[in-house]
């Protein structure tokens, strides 16, 4: 009976020490969880706060993009520049070959458009 009761003791000795390990490291693994949730919660402010002011700064630019094509501010960058075409007036086109087909030259040296309607669009304005 002894060495029954020994026997007994002893495993009930090593199932208190195993609880207190799973205790333990359980307890470890909640502060560990913890912080990454901190963190975590942390860098998700970060980005919120990022996106807010880039959220921001786009709001700007739209907002100034709006602005420079209110009608009024398109008619003053063209003021006395611009004239009715004459029913007789002949205008003539340059044809540029680009790896696109062909492209028609703009107002502006460098650029080119493959759309004719473009083209009418930009001499209207």
């Amino acid at each position: 009976m002894n060495s029954l009761s020994l026997r007994i003791k002893s495993r009930i000795l090593l199932l208190i020490i195993v609880m207190i390990i799973v205790t333990v490291f359980s307890g470890f693994a909640m502060v560990w969880i913890q912080q990454q949730i901190s963190r975590t919660a942390q860098r998700s402010q970060q980005v919120e706060s990022e996106m807010a002011e880039i959220s921001r700064r786009l709001s700007y630019v739209n907002e100034k993009i709006a602005m420079m094509h209110q009608p009024i501010v398109l008619q003053s960058k063209v003021a006395n520049t611009l004239r009715p075409s004459l029913e007789n007036q002949i205008v003539w086109v340059r044809e540029r070959e680009s790896l696109n087909g062909r492209s028609y030259a703009t107002i502006l040296p460098y650029s080119t458009s493959s759309d004719l309607a473009l083209l009418n669009n930009l001499g209207q304005r």
